[in-house]
């Protein structure tokens, strides 16, 4: 604990400075400048260290890996640190509180650097193009859960040993580049969480991609059945293998006037497959395209222009078994998303705070693991998060802290790890007391959580607050 020792200047002899996953304090010492000419390891990493990143550390000749990660560091990413390009092989300055643009001179890093990640700050503007220059060294790539805009650069697909592309829950804008189907070592992409990106992954990464939240590109279409013939999906509505439209009149009213739920429309169809997983027939949801969406099971319709605000899944008589898609976050004029009560396995998709209106977030009683996505502090209007009894790992995001309107939070249940961040008591209904895990810092006695024991349901209109219901 503490802050780190000045007197740590004057072992200028020494090679590795690693103080990481400590209680660490106060700023970043000038006197660690001593250390220019002999430092080859700095590891500052998860603690919480405050103030801006030095530009000293620009003059460490030897420096091969620079870790600040996960402190509360402020300020922008000094220019400086294109100096080392030389020696740099690791920049990782994730999960701080960085702002500003990304530096164009980090492209000077192109000799050496193979692991970029500026993940989990403030950054804004776009990707530079000097970043190019890193084409023939960098391995991994995280510019994830920053406010960068602009389009994906096509010029990726010429990071020929790139390993893990993650640019999630940013602003980025156009159609993903189809170069990206050159990076033939990729194994991670994520890009989701960009409201208005489009397109989707070329089809020759499929084979050695692990993991990704965003759709391969669809193969070609066959020809379509005849009429009257058997159609794909299990009773699809279609009788052909054309792509959902929802424009013929009867799904949804009027569609040249209604283009926003239009696109709701063939969202949640094309989601459908993923949401049910391998359930028989008989148990799947009624959404067809020979259907108005006003009888569709667990969809509520509303507003002018029209569109889908409420999507509860906790349906009597059904136990949905597929998986959350990730592009439940095009969906953005949901103020309900109630999956509760299923048979949903898999982690909850990064890039929901792209859905600006969600007042009530009900995942709770199913078999999702994985880590709480950070993002989730960031839907400024929840009301109601509830996660209770699943398989959940990790630590409790401490950006939950930034929900002020929340008044109903259910976690137990889980496997958290960690301690739970003590502001979360001011939340009015919550089960914190149910989870076996000390807080982060003792709780004064008045923060005594209150517990309401039932739950009732809320016409659409009203306040989209759920109280807590104990399971």
């Amino acid at each position: 604990t503490g802050m780190i020792p000045r007197w740590l200047g004057t072992f200028t002899n020494l090679q590795t400075l690693s103080l990481y996953s400590n209680t660490l304090t106060g700023d970043i010492p000038d006197q660690l400048g001593k250390l220019s000419n002999t430092l080859t390891t700095l590891n500052l990493s998860q603690n919480s260290l405050t103030d801006t990143i030095p530009l000293w550390l620009g003059d460490f000749t030897k420096l091969q890996t620079l870790s600040l990660y996960s402190n509360t560091l402020t300020g922008t990413i000094p220019a400086a640190l294109g100096n080392l390009s030389t020696t740099l092989t690791t920049l990782n300055l994730g999960q701080n509180r960085l702002t500003g643009s990304i530096p164009p001179e980090l492209g000077k890093l192109s000799n050496t650097l193979t692991t970029l990640n500026l993940s989990q700050n403030g950054l804004t503007g776009t990707i530079p193009a000097e970043l190019a220059a890193l084409s023939t060294t960098l391995t991994t790539l995280n510019l994830s859960q920053n406010g960068l805009t602009g389009p994906i650069p096509s010029w990726l697909g010429t990071f020929t040993n790139l390993q893990t592309l993650s640019l999630y829950s940013n602003q980025l804008t156009g159609t993903i580049p189809a170069e990206l189907g050159n990076l033939s070592n990729l194994r991670h992409l994520h890009l989701a969480g960009n409201p208005t990106l489009t397109g989707c992954i070329p089809r020759t990464l499929q084979d050695h991609l692990t993991t990704r939240d965003w759709p391969f590109c669809s193969p070609p279409l066959p020809d379509p059945v005849p009429d009257g013939g058997p159609g794909p999906g299990g009773g699809g509505g279609g009788g052909s293998t054309q792509r959902p439209t929802c424009t013929n009149g009867t799904v949804v009213a009027n569609p040249s006037a209604n283009a926003d739920l239009v696109r709701d429309c063939v969202q949640l169809l094309t989601i459908k497959p993923t949401l049910e997983g391998r359930i028989s027939a008989s148990m799947r949801l009624n959404w067809t395209e020979d259907s108005n969406m006003n009888t569709w099971e667990g969809v509520t319709i509303d507003g002018a222009p029209q569109r889908v605000i409420r999507l509860e899944l906790d349906i009597s008589g059904k136990t949905l078994e597929g998986s959350i898609p990730t592009t439940l976050s095009r969906l953005t004029g949901l103020q309900v998303l109630d999956i509760s009560n299923n048979e949903f396995s898999g982690r909850i998709p990064v890039g929901l705070r792209a859905l600006a209106s969600l007042q009530v977030l009900d995942f709770s009683n199913n078999r999702l693991s994985g880590s709480m996505p950070t993002d989730l502090g960031s839907i400024a209007t929840l009301q109601t998060l509830h996660l209770a009894n699943n398989s959940l790992t990790g630590n409790i995001p401490t950006t939950l802290v930034d929900l002020s309107d929340l008044r109903s939070l259910s976690l137990a249940g889980n496997r958290f790890s960690g301690c739970i961040p003590n502001a979360l008591t001011r939340v009015a209904q919550n089960d914190l007391s149910d989870i076996e895990l000390s807080f982060c810092d003792p709780v004064p006695p008045t923060a005594t959580p209150t517990v309401t024991p039932t739950a009732t349901a809320t016409p659409v209109g009203q306040d989209l607050f759920l109280p807590l219901v104990r399971q």
